[in-house]
């Protein structure tokens, strides 16, 4: 290091010095990933980002069946339909099993893709929720429609 310091790259002296960790106390890892959620799950249901596009329905629910009883995995399409648009619902038959896939499955590579596993939110089920999100979507559909035609 004595040897690199001051070298001139590019019109520009080099200084080298030693890191210094800081995130981390001595003797142990600094956590790089995104905040984790401590406590049970409140859902069986699985949210999986970063999916490689080459992953099928059949995979997921056989590295996930591992953990517990895979009641339904859903790849929503692209609009297109060429494809899956690169992330899935998983879903449990119980809040235990999902955490154990949720633990065991945090940093697991798929396809060479890490995948991004968090609990998903419960879908709304109650009529109002629903009959809003009905109105909403035909507003929506409505709107391009009409700017389609102008």
């Amino acid at each position: 290091m004595k040897r690199r310091q001051g070298v001139v790259v590019d019109d520009h002296a080099l200084k080298l010095q030693v890191s210094q960790r800081k995130a981390a106390q001595v003797g142990q890892a600094a956590d790089t990933g995104p905040p984790k959620k401590k406590g049970p799950l409140k859902t069986s249901r699985l949210c999986v980002r970063n999916l490689a596009f080459e992953a099928t329905r059949n995979e997921l629910r056989q590295l996930f069946g591992a953990y517990g009883s895979v009641s339904a995995v859903r790849l929503p399409k692209k609009s297109d339909y060429t494809g899956h648009r690169g992330f899935a619902f998983v879903d449990f038959a119980s809040k235990a099993e999902a955490a154990a896939a949720f633990e065991a499955l945090q940093h697991t590579h798929l396809y060479g893709r890490r995948m991004v596993i968090e609990p998903a939110e419960e879908a709304a089920t109650d009529v109002g929720t629903v009959q809003q999100a009905t109105e909403k979507r035909k507003a929506a559909k409505e709107l391009r429609s009409e700017a389609k035609r102008q």
